[in-house]
């Protein structure tokens, strides 16, 4: 078993001279093979994600795809050809070569052939949200290298540090989990659209005052939920919309808690079950009965993977 640090900067990763990473950081994390150490993440392994300052989670790899002879742009500067480059958002020129300090408008360019992974980790992540800052963990690096995307880190010195933050390790991976998944691409949950006022109207003249997993709750922290992600379909249809609680809304479009389509019931991921007042809440049959089955089938089908 090995522990690393993942750098995650933002919505989409953009490091030196390429287009970026798409990633969701509390259930999977992309990186090619022209990344160091790319080869050597696998199932087991313990990994803190982060951004430029603090530790957003923890978790155990659950599996790895490999995606390979992917085309990948890589951009270099014009005058030392090195990848350094950095975009300036509010400046003009527009790039700068962090190499050779040259300012320039139009980066050259070309396409490598790379293998894509994606390691998967949601079901035993657990949000840190800062309570580990990335100078904690450059200090039980393996290395002393700031520039890594993926930093190797000393795993008996990073349970260590967990435990002294009182940050609960994640449920560790079954022992016989595969190291590594064939070729593919997996699909994550998108966030949802929030606070639509005339969609969560209609669903709370529907429903009342009443979460659809855990009943009775103030309107204040009732939120209108899409099953089906509203940046895919950009339609408010209340058929495929719930009334749920601020938290519960959260777990529900993190992929965390569904409902299945057959029989209603509730179902929550293995990370919920070190939480007694989620673990109860499994079982449990949804307060609605107005909600499209067929919405429902597709946001189950996508958390806990079958129909």
């Amino acid at each position: 078993m090995r522990a690393w640090a993942l750098s995650a900067m933002g919505d989409d990763r953009d490091f030196k001279g390429n287009d970026g990473y798409p990633d969701v950081p509390e259930s999977y994390y992309v990186f090619d093979s022209t990344v160091q150490n790319s080869k050597l993440v696998g199932v087991g392994d313990l990994v803190v994600v982060r951004n430029r300052e603090i530790a957003l989670g923890t978790a155990w790899v659950e599996a790895v795809d490999v995606e390979p002879d992917v085309p990948k742009v890589r951009y270099r500067c014009p005058e030392c050809k090195r990848i350094a480059t950095k975009e300036r958002k509010f400046e003009k020129p527009r790039y700068l070569c962090q190499r050779c300090r040259l300012l320039f408008d139009e980066r050259e360019s070309e396409t490598i052939t790379v293998t894509r992974y994606t390691a998967r980790y949601g079901a035993t992540w657990r949000g840190l949200d800062g309570a580990l800052t990335v100078r904690q963990l450059r200090a039980i690096a393996e290395n002393k290298s700031t520039q890594q995307a993926i930093s190797p880190l000393r795993v008996t010195a990073l349970q260590a540090l967990l435990e002294a933050t009182a940050a609960p390790l994640p449920p560790e991976v079954p022992a016989d989990a595969p190291r590594e998944l064939p070729a593919g691409r997996g699909e994550a949950l998108v966030k949802v659209r929030k606070g639509q006022p005339a969609f969560r109207k209609a669903l709370l003249q529907r429903d009342g005052l009443n979460c659809a997993i855990t009943g009775k709750c103030p309107a204040e922290a009732l939120q209108a939920a899409h099953l089906r992600a509203f940046a895919v379909h950009e339609k408010h249809d209340t058929a495929e919309g719930l009334l749920l609680r601020a938290d519960i809304h959260v777990l529900f479009d993190r992929g965390l808690m569904a409902v299945n389509p057959t029989t209603l019931e509730v179902v929550i991921m293995p990370a919920l079950r070190a939480y007694p007042a989620y673990r109860e809440l499994e079982g449990l049959v949804l307060g609605v009965r107005e909600v499209s089955r067929e919405a429902l089938r597709a946001h189950y089908k996508k958390t806990v993977g079958v129909d």
